[in-house]
Order: structure tokens, then C-alpha cells, then sequence
């Protein structure tokens, strides 16, 4: 349980790093003006420093004048970029240098981009390029291969029962994958039937073996992976199901040696299916505890379990708060009461801040500005001539992981991939805090008056 609630400071930051290198896939600029410079670890910088300086006098040669107005602006802000690292403070794994104008198509306007990165892992070869796009697949890649390399174990699941079989895969990267079902309908025990009675559980065992056999055929080829000569892309297995067809299973051999050789565990479950796969996920929680599916779920069920401990106390007092806006409250107030704040990874909310005009800041969290601009009309409803400008415009969750640790805020990123993260994301909006102390509901009281206020200017809108 304590690897599941620990700050974990590297996955903040390789969620960051991944949420950068998808932004910058995105981008597209005008002809082949962005600039991609890759300075393996280890490298001099001066040759590098050369090399922008030799591309910038032939820059002159591009025959567009747009093109070539842009490639030297693009160069001209890499080699300012380099500028600020010396030899001794290039870092060890290498660097990248994003540079360029990017255009927009849909508000049709033009941005300056330029950004150094550091890698992950050390960079082997150096690159410079000049495409419509910048060059970022090799970054994602090392994301994806430290996430492997931490957790390197993959498993199959298997949930068969008298009503079918699903087939699961448990990994790092992705969580919890169903990959095939089938259905089937087996025959009853005959308790009469006379003579008969024989010939009815002949023919019943007999439909067993063919469902077994179907399975055993299914699970070898969802699980074997005949790319990688025939062995099993997992590295072990889990059979669970509520009758004993996962023990006849693993006893008829049918399965073969390249998955009967992995299978790590039996497991009794009270359904099929998808309950079945849930319940063995919670059973099996100590083989996988160092995958990150499960770290989640094993804290969003201790938060759960705190939320209705505290809901049980008949009190004026809560230690909790559920959603963007009543969390927002607690930062703008009093940010240190926070102890540990669990929010989605996709989260859209903005946090827009407004400046009166005698200094005064407003901060509102929204998912558009349409909404903010409903909510800020409860705060200067008084003064309808108030003048207020929106002085910044920020991702809520991208400011949360800039300043939680000036905070001092234990912050949690989890994923909607399990059951817990669906109940968490469309049940608790996507964000619980967990406070340090007890506070008084009327704190958060004047959330329920605006809201109710904003539902009333709705009302007289149409």
C-alpha cells in the first residue's frame, strides 16, 4: 500500500514530458521551417554551434522568401536557445532543440516556438532537420521504455466460467486490455433420465471438452505471438472462474507447454466476465503490485474508503473535498491544508485569474470561457460597471504540476483505464483533495450560493 500513495515525483515529470512531446506533434508550420536539433550525450557543442551557422548562410539560398524568412528565424532561436548551455552544463543524456513558426489553421494565426528538452535516456546519434513538422517520435519512444522498463512484467488473464471465457492482458503501459470473448451454452446436470442418464452426462462431458479445447485453441492464439518464434507474450498467467473448468482446463493439457509452463495462479471468483475480471484484479492485487493500474486502484479505494469514513461523522466539519471548483476554494485560500490531491491525467478544466481594477484577483476554474465568464458574474454582480481584465489563462492540472511542491501538496495523476478511475473521473468530477485537518462546511458553503446563482442567470438568459 505505501508504494501506492508515495509522491511519485518521475511520473510527474515523464507525464509532463509526454504531455509536451504530444503538443509538439501536433504542430505544423509553413513549408519545411521547423527546426529539429538532436545533440547526442557526450558531444561537443561548438560542433553543433558550427553547424547552426553553416545552415544559416545556406538558408539564404531557399528560393521562398516566407520559407526562408522563417528557417533563419528558427535558426536564429536554436542558437539562442544554445547559448544558455556551456559545455559543463550540457546534460549527460544529450539535448533537443525544438524551434520554428507554427501556423494555426483554425484561428489562423502564427507561433513562435522554441524549447530545449532533456531526454530520458542518453542519445546515441546527432540529427538536424527541417520539415513541416518536428521530429518527436523518439522521444515518445523512451517514454514508453522507461514505463516497460520499471514494470516489465506483463500478464494474462483468463475468466472462464459456464457461460464463456474472457481473454485479458495486464500491462504497464496500457492497464487492463480485454482482448476476445466467447460465449458458449453448456448443457445441465441431469439429476433423472434413467437409462438414460448416462448417455445425457456423456454428452454433457463431451460438450465440456470441445468448450475446453475451443479455449485452449482462442488463448493460444490471442496469447502466443508467432512473430517472436513461437513464445508467449506474456510473462505469466491467471485463470479464474466460478465452477471448476479452470482446473479441468489446466489439467487436460490442452493449453500446451508454452502457457501451461506460466501460469502463476488459480483463482476462485464469484462471476464471469467483466465482474470477473475486476474481482480478479482486486484478488491478484500482490502480483501486480508494481504495475501502475494497480497502484491506482489500491489508492483511489483507500481515498473512496476515507471520503465515506468522514461522510459517516455527523459533524459541520469535512476533510475532503470533491471536484475542481470546491478544491479550487481550498487553494486560493488556504493551499497548505491540502495534504494529498488526486487528480485525472486528461483533465480540461482552465484556471482563468481576473484583475479588478483596484488590484483585486478573482482566480475561476472552468472548462471554457464561456463558463468562467457565467461564474464571475456572481463576484461583481454588486458593480455591474466593473471593469476586470482575465490577466492569465492556464490548464488547471498544468499549474498544479508547476506549483505543488511550492504548495506542498502530495499530487497523484491517475488514469480512468479501471473501474475505480471510471467512478472516480464521472463520480468525484476528476478531482479529490484530501485535507490535512478537519474544516467547517460553511467554507465551502458560498461554492453551493454560486452555483445556485449561476443556474438563475442561466434561467434569465433564455
Amino acid at each position: 500500500m505505501a508504494t501506492a500513495i508515495q509522491n511519485d515525483d518521475s511520473a510527474i515529470e515523464q507525464w509532463k514530458l509526454r504531455r509536451t512531446i504530444q503538443y509538439l506533434s501536433s504542430l505544423r508550420g509553413r513549408g519545411t521551417s521547423l527546426v529539429t536539433i538532436i545533440i547526442p550525450a557526450q558531444s561537443q557543442l561548438s560542433r553543433t554551434t558550427k553547424l547552426l551557422t553553416d545552415e544559416y548562410a545556406l538558408s539564404s539560398s531557399i528560393k521562398s522568401p516566407q520559407t526562408r524568412q522563417n528557417v533563419q528565424q528558427a535558426l536564429s532561436a536554436a542558437q539562442g536557445r544554445l547559448r544558455l548551455y556551456t559545455q559543463n552544463t550540457l546534460p549527460e543524456n544529450g539535448l533537443v532543440v525544438y524551434a520554428g513558426i507554427v501556423y494555426d489553421d483554425e484561428q489562423q494565426r502564427e507561433t513562435k516556438i522554441s524549447m530545449c528538452i532533456e531526454p530520458l535516456h542518453p542519445l546515441q546519434h546527432g540529427l538536424y532537420r527541417c520539415e513541416t513538422h518536428f521530429i518527436t517520435d523518439f522521444l515518445m519512444q523512451q517514454i514508453m521504455d522507461t514505463v516497460n522498463d520499471l514494470n516489465a512484467r506483463r500478464y494474462g488473464i483468463i475468466v472462464i466460467d459456464g457461460n464463456g471465457t474472457l481473454f485479458a492482458r495486464l500491462d504497464p503501459h496500457q492497464g487492463t486490455t480485454i482482448l476476445k470473448r466467447i460465449q458458449v451454452s453448456l448443457p445441465k446436470k441431469h439429476g433423472r433420465g434413467g437409462q438414460s442418464a448416462p448417455r445425457f452426462e456423456r454428452m454433457r462431458r463431451e460438450a465440456i471438452h470441445n468448450y475446453l479445447s475451443k479455449v485452449a485453441e482462442n488463448a493460444k492464439s490471442v496469447y502466443i505471438n508467432n512473430q517472436q518464434h513461437g513464445l508467449a507474450n506474456v510473462d505469466g498467467f491467471i485463470l479464474s472462474g466460478s465452477a471448476n473448468l479452470k482446473q479441468e482446463l489446466v489439467k487436460s493439457d490442452l493449453l500446451g507447454m508454452q502457457i501451461q509452463s506460466k501460469i502463476l495462479r488459480l483463482v476462485d471468483v464469484s462471476y464471469g466476465g467483466d465482474n470477473g475480471l475486476q474481482e480478479t484484479l482486486r484478488l491478484c492485487t500482490d502480483l501486480f503490485a508494481d504495475i501502475k493500474s494497480t497502484q491506482e486502484r489500491q489508492l483511489l479505494d483507500e481515498v473512496f474508503c476515507q471520503i465515506k469514513l468522514s461522510s459517516a461523522d455527523e459533524t459541520d466539519t469535512v476533510s475532503y473535498t470533491i471536484g475542481v471548483d470546491e478544491t479550487s476554494i481550498i487553494l486560493n485560500d488556504d493551499a497548505g491544508l491540502i495534504d494529498r490531491l488526486i487528480i485525472w491525467e486528461n483533465l480540461i478544466t482552465k484556471r482563468y485569474v481576473y484583475q479588478k481594477r483596484d488590484k483585486e484577483i478573482i482566480v475561476i476554474v472552468a472548462d471554457n470561457e464561456q463558463e468562467a465568464q457565467k461564474k464571475l458574474k456572481t463576484f461583481i454582480k454588486e458593480n455591474d460597471n466593473e471593469q476586470i481584465e482575465c490577466i492569465d489563462e492556464m490548464n488547471f492540472l498544468d499549474y498544479l504540476t508547476e506549483h505543488y511542491r511550492q504548495m506542498n501538496i502530495r499530487l497523484h495523476l491517475v488514469t480512468d483505464r479501471s473501474t475505480e478511475g471510471q467512478q472516480f473521473r464521472l463520480g468525484f468530477g476528476g478531482c479529490i483533495a484530501l485535507l490535512r485537518y478537519p474544516i467547517s462546511t460553511s467554507i465551502l458553503g458560498s461554492l453551493n450560493n454560486n452555483n445556485h446563482e449561476v443556474d438563475n442567470i442561466d434561467d434569465y438568459d433564455y
